[in-house]
């Protein structure tokens, strides 16, 4: 945890003294009194957070807000809903790389019991997205939304984002020579089994182009970074 996150602007906070984050600056950050960290609200700006005392009432902290608000990446993914473990890895990545929306839709090779996951009947897809965002230090969490199929989500796109969707098996160029004037993006990963031909049909249908980021078979959460990381590397970014 590299940034602390709050919900509420305030100049102050105190943290109750077994909230996790005050266990997190005292036994892993090893601070304490007279200590600086940085902090940020839920998109919105950071800010770095003097430690005035730690005592019996908590751990206490004033901040000193910065003025502007880092930007998103204008990236959608879109993701056939895996297994829970794998959505928590693709929930906590998302957020660290800063992508702006990330879509889950029941794909059709998939299985329709992940939705009642407790990952996602309680608020710990939440807390997946904090620890990615806090991780990267920054403070802004995808906007997660569901979709009952791929057809359903395709009707939602901003049409202004390239349309890229990976595929190992009917791809025929690699990701890398398709995104090259791409400064938005809307990247599509199937389920843990891959795109049904049905699925196929409809992304071509919406003007989706196949790539591929190797011969190899990659994790659902393996082919975002990878997709990602290629296209930030094309722009420059890295």
């Amino acid at each position: 945890m590299n940034l602390i996150l709050f919900d509420h602007p305030q100049p102050s906070y105190r943290l109750a003294h077994d909230d996790p984050r005050a266990r997190h600056i005292r036994d892993v950050l090893h601070m304490g009194v007279g200590d600086e960290l940085f902090v940020g609200l839920i998109n919105g700006p950071r800010g770095k957070a003097a430690i005035l005392a730690d005592n019996a009432q908590g751990l206490w902290l004033e901040v000193d807000w910065e003025k502007d608000t880092e930007p998103m990446l204008d990236v959608c993914v879109i993701a056939g809903l895996p297994r829970p473990q794998t959505a928590r890895d693709l929930l906590r990545e998302a957020a660290t790389f800063g992508v702006k929306e990330l879509w889950f839709f029941k794909s059709e090779k998939g299985e329709s019991s992940y939705a009642q996951s407790s990952l996602w009947t309680t608020d710990e897809w939440q807390k997946r997205l904090r620890h990615g965002a806090e991780q990267a230090c920054c403070t802004g969490l995808p906007q997660l939304r569901h979709f009952e199929n791929l057809s359903e989500a395709l009707k939602e796109l901003d049409e202004r984002r390239h349309k890229i969707a990976l595929d190992v098996y009917e791809a025929t160029a690699p990701l890398s020579t398709l995104v090259k004037d791409a400064p938005a993006l809307t990247l599509a990963l199937g389920s843990e089994r891959g795109w049904s031909p049905a699925e196929r049909d409809t992304l071509r249908e919406h003007a989706f182009a196949l790539a591929h980021l190797s011969h190899r078979v990659l994790r659902a959460e393996t082919a975002m970074a990878a997709g990602l990381s290629v296209w930030l590397g094309v722009r420059g970014v890295f």
